[in-house]
């Protein structure tokens, strides 16, 4: 049997992809600059090492390569991935921003969530950002927010750094950038005319197939000024050939919040480009399943008891509605989870702000039941229904309100660990085949 290392089959594979793309669609009239071509081409490290080898004994350049590697090689071994944090916590002082940067790649792909590491490689990053060119410099910003870590002294460094070096930043990567900063809830006045103004040029020399990334329903509200707005949506129209689903789905939420949030901007918008997301709101987009978590089933169980008939999980437009009251359908509920805030904090992600706030300015009733408030009732099943009963009998908020002003980190580290162990009990049990 002939045996394909790992690289040469993901090769393989994208050939394979990328053949069946210009074959199939080759009337469709795409430019083609392949996420597979892409994804096995740029940015690897060509050094051999060995995965497995003991990671007490690596310098900074194998141990960058081997992070690099196991994160394209789809590798998920907890201990292999605590071995690498450790000793990248001993060497930090010594490594260099290319370093630092397949590293945080490598952690960031993996979705490896050690936040020890994130933190102490701080002030490590910081002395070295000036230091830092285009690719590590996006790198960076990409693995905090992959993994849900606010840093937000960093991230303001990080954007002054691309800007003082915007002549020589690749525009896919100043485009991320721009869109983790927003993402980060980070919002800086004078910072939006200066960045519109430096970007705009930019996006000008950009191909279609980099432009697609701008369209970004919470950086068009949080970052870009007036013109900025204006531009991306009237550029899409035409660059929209060039988009996959998920770019079409964010057009479609940009269009909506520009509809509801800035309508003198809608309106300022060429009536050639209203019409094309007038069309687009009607066609239907891809979008990944969604299936209601236990900790949903829990809530919707109770909703139940106190006589709430509802829907679970549904698709509304470009939003997904959690529960939605059958009886009265402007009530609404959504079920949040560790993942809709910041890791190890109660501040919700941006994105769950700007679609809470446009739904409840589209006529929903908007209630959310946290997951620390749920489980700081204990197993109390009347106390969970008088919580949900109170809930219902109060106006809906506009805004996202913070109602855990006195919770303490260490209460927040122990209810966390009681999801985890939660999750660890009801992940089903391995099928044996007897022989």
């Amino acid at each position: 049997m002939v045996y394909i290392r790992p690289r040469e089959a993901t090769v393989l594979s994208a050939i394979r992809r990328e053949s069946h793309f210009k074959r199939h669609a080759k009337h469709m009239h795409k430019r083609f600059r392949s996420w597979t071509q892409k994804r096995v081409r740029a940015y690897r490290m060509n050094l051999p090492v060995v995965l497995t080898a003991d990671s007490a004994a690596m310098d900074g350049q194998y141990i960058a390569a081997c992070c690099q590697k196991a994160a394209s090689n789809r590798k998920h071994d907890v201990r292999l991935w605590y071995g690498y944090s450790r000793r990248v916590r001993e060497i930090a002082p010594s490594l260099n921003p290319e370093q630092l940067g397949y590293i945080l790649y490598g952690f960031g792909k993996a979705r490896f969530l050690h936040e020890g590491l994130y933190r102490d490689l701080v002030p490590h990053i910081s002395k070295l950002l000036p230091d830092f060119w285009s690719h590590p410099l996006m790198i960076i910003a990409w693995a905090f927010q992959r993994v849900q870590i606010k840093e937000p002294e960093l991230m303001e460094k990080i954007m002054d750094t691309a800007l003082s070096k915007m002549d020589s930043m690749r525009p896919a990567d100043i485009i991320r950038i721009s869109n983790i900063y927003a993402k980060m809830g980070l919002k800086n006045p004078s910072l939006a005319q200066k960045l519109s103004s430096e970007l705009i040029p930019k996006w000008e020399r950009t191909f279609a197939t980099d432009f697609r990334e701008v369209i970004s329903d919470v950086s068009l509200c949080q970052l870009y000024d007036n013109d900025a707005k204006k531009y991306i949506m009237e550029r899409f129209r035409r660059a929209h050939p060039a988009a996959r689903p998920q770019h079409y789905l964010q057009a479609y939420r940009c269009a909506v919040a520009l509809r509801v949030l800035f309508p003198d901007i809608w309106e300022a918008l060429p009536a050639a480009t209203r019409a094309f997301y007038v069309r687009l709101s009607l066609r239907r987009i891809y979008q990944r399943p969604r299936f209601p978590s236990a900790f949903h089933w829990e809530v919707s169980n109770d909703l139940v008891k106190l006589g709430v008939a509802h829907r679970n999980t549904f698709r509304w437009g470009c939003y997904w509605i959690d529960i939605g009251e059958v009886d009265d359908r402007n009530n609404c509920w959504f079920v949040d989870g560790p993942s809709s805030f910041y890791t190890s904090s109660t501040e919700y992600l941006e994105v769950k702000k700007l679609h809470h706030r446009i739904l409840s300015d589209l006529g929903w009733n908007v209630r959310r039941v946290r997951w620390y408030d749920w489980l700081s009732l204990g197993p109390d099943e009347q106390a969970k229904r008088a919580f949900l009963q109170r809930l219902r009998s109060e106006d809906a908020k506009r805004e996202i309100e913070d109602t855990a002003r006195g919770l303490s980190s260490s209460d927040l580290k122990r209810l966390l660990a009681q999801v985890a162990k939660r999750a660890r009990r009801e992940r089903p049990a391995p099928i044996q085949f007897a022989l």
